[in-house]
């Protein structure tokens, strides 16, 4: 077994005990959906749940293949943890041995679909907005699987009783509105089309403050407050 396991728990910081959570499918709720938003947003997180992701496949080199009996999964789920996620993991430790090889199999064969699943939601193109004083950064992340792009707001203030608003610059021609941003969340979600899609390679992102509900024109009326590149993921 690899000894890059043997981390004492006080080493880990936040983010790489969110990063082992994930990648073991430990989190659920809104956790999940925050944490899988941010590892296809944030470069550097992302990075953790991969590092995760290979120390968890590691620990099947010394196991030989066994078949699971027929309903340990749910045995484990009933007694491991039935009050919160964390117990599965608290309990289980790294390799459970009350368990035995076969539970130990099938966390394992767990661990590798979560990976999988994880590589399959990279993003297609990326684009890091910000302000030229880097006082406004909005990173952006578009996945062509699920023709979803996901904007998080990350540095800046807010205008109160103002909106801010997305907008995608290609081939020099005049922005288009992709949307305004959520108030009460970081994260923003948009469906992107077909048509709109294939404008992203190579093309611009900007925000801008806008009245409430956006630019009544449908173009930027505001502050233009932060630039990006958009590039390839």
């Amino acid at each position: 077994m690899s000894d890059d396991m043997d981390i004492p728990e006080d080493d880990f910081s936040r983010d790489d005990m969110l990063a082992a959570e994930l990648s073991l499918g430990l989190l659920s709720g809104e956790d999940l959906v925050q944490a899988e938003r941010r590892a296809r947003i944030d470069r550097v997180f992302g990075d953790l749940v991969e590092d995760w992701d290979m120390r968890f496949a590691q620990m099947s080199d010394d196991i030989a293949p066994v078949t699971p009996p027929k309903g340990l999964l749910r045995k484990i789920t009933n007694e491991a943890y039935p009050d919160s996620p964390k117990r599965l993991w608290q309990q289980l430790g790294i390799l459970p041995a009350f368990l035995g090889a076969g539970a130990a199999a099938l966390v394992l064969f767990a661990t590798l679909q979560i990976g999988i699943l994880m590589q399959a939601n990279a993003p297609t193109f990326e684009a890091q907005i910000a302000a030229e004083d880097e006082s406004i950064i909005v990173a952006a992340a578009f996945v062509e699987d699920s023709g979803v792009l996901s904007v998080e707001w990350r540095v800046g203030d807010r205008v109160e009783g103002r909106d801010v608003e997305l907008w995608l610059i290609a081939d020099g021609n005049a922005p288009v509105s992709l949307g305004v941003l959520n108030k009460g969340t970081k994260f923003t979600e948009f469906a992107i089309s077909q048509d709109m899609r294939r404008l992203l390679a190579g093309g611009v992102m900007a925000v801008s403050d806008e009245p409430l509900g956006g630019s009544p024109t449908g173009a930027p009326t505001g502050t233009i407050l932060a630039v990006g590149q958009i590039t390839a993921g």
